[in-house]
């Protein structure tokens, strides 16, 4: 029987999905390489978002459930622990530590981590072990030989240019992607008329948005953006107008479900990610030709594609917000 457990901690960080889930697949990854038990433990609670069309509590809950429901790992067992360590970010060492103080006391130690990039931006292949496990229920068996060019663009409410003091530049800017697009066409050997879909967080129409969570409102308000009778005024932007007009077959998909997002991204023939877990998970689990961003702020995968070459990689501002 397996000693050393390791989990992941819901109440600490519960911030988006997709952030929520790298860490999961992380720690998952992490107890199939070190030989470790796994307790698999899902997302608890969320921020919520404009792009998740809920309007209450109570449909954040149920598309947590829904993406709990589709996107979880097996435990090994259901046990009793006779001690749990609480680890912020996890690292070999604390598990070289936690299993050589282990060997005499023979004790079931639960790992309770939050994050797991102090071994996973290290080694980024091991999330292959993840992918492994959920290819076979998420990839579909295409009817058709075209090839369809997916586009993730996480782009938040209308970014705020230069440094913000409680939100790091994190946010591509939009010009980025067309130039990406276009590269990557030319790297795949596709033609322009190739369908292209992208995603994205943007709303197609300008409105007022009124978030239900009181931790939302204050996180806008933080950061700068205007908050008036606790409702967000928003932008809408026609990005195949603006932004992708040069490519004849595009559709753009504004705030779609969030399980129609991930499917489209993990079944596309070629993906190009955007500076965000959302679309980072779902590199992990598509086999085809994956491509990220050289600013991404997590390690690349050795079978995925930088955007652009290093000599060739336009200089880009990144922008700050949520």
């Amino acid at each position: 029987m397996k000693r050393i457990y390791i989990t992941y901690d819901n109440l600490k960080k519960q911030d988006g999905i997709g952030a929520q889930l790298q860490r999961i697949f992380g720690l998952y990854s992490i107890a199939k390489k070190f030989h470790l038990g796994y307790l698999h433990t899902p997302i608890l609670n969320t921020l919520e978002e404009l792009a998740h069309n809920v309007t209450s509590e109570k449909e954040l809950k149920e598309l947590l459930e829904d993406v709990n429901s589709k996107y979880n790992f097996p435990s090994d067992v259901d046990i009793e622990f006779d001690e749990e360590i609480y680890v912020h970010n996890v690292t070999i060492k604390i598990i070289a530590m936690t299993y050589i103080k282990n060997l005499l006391r023979r004790k079931r130690v639960l790992l309770k981590v939050c994050l797991p990039f102090g071994i996973m931006d290290k080694h980024p292949d091991w999330y292959e072990y993840s992918g492994e496990y959920l290819r076979p229920k998420f990839l579909k068996n295409k009817t058709n030989s075209e090839k369809i060019f997916v586009v993730h663009v996480r782009y938040g409410y209308k970014p705020i240019i230069g440094k913000n003091e409680t939100s790091a530049p994190r946010f591509l800017p939009l010009s980025y992607y067309a130039a990406a697009v276009k590269n990557i066409l030319e790297t795949e050997k596709l033609n322009s008329t190739t369908k292209i879909v992208v995603h994205t967080d943007i709303p197609s129409k300008s409105g007022v948005w009124k978030p239900f969570q009181e931790s939302k409102l204050s996180e806008l308000s933080a950061i700068g953006y205007e908050i008036q009778k606790n409702a967000l005024n928003f932008e809408g932007l026609d990005l195949r107008t603006d932004f992708f007009s040069e490519f004849p077959d595009v559709e753009v998909k504004h705030c779609a479900p969030t399980l129609e997002t991930l499917s489209d991204l993990i079944n596309a023939e070629v993906l190009l990610m955007s500076r965000s877990s959302f679309s980072y998970i779902a590199g992990i689990i598509n086999d085809k030709s994956v491509y990220i961003p050289r600013s991404h702020g997590h390690a690349k995968l050795s079978r995925w594609k930088w955007d652009f070459k290093k000599n060739k990689a336009p200089i880009v501002e990144l922008l700050s917000g949520i």
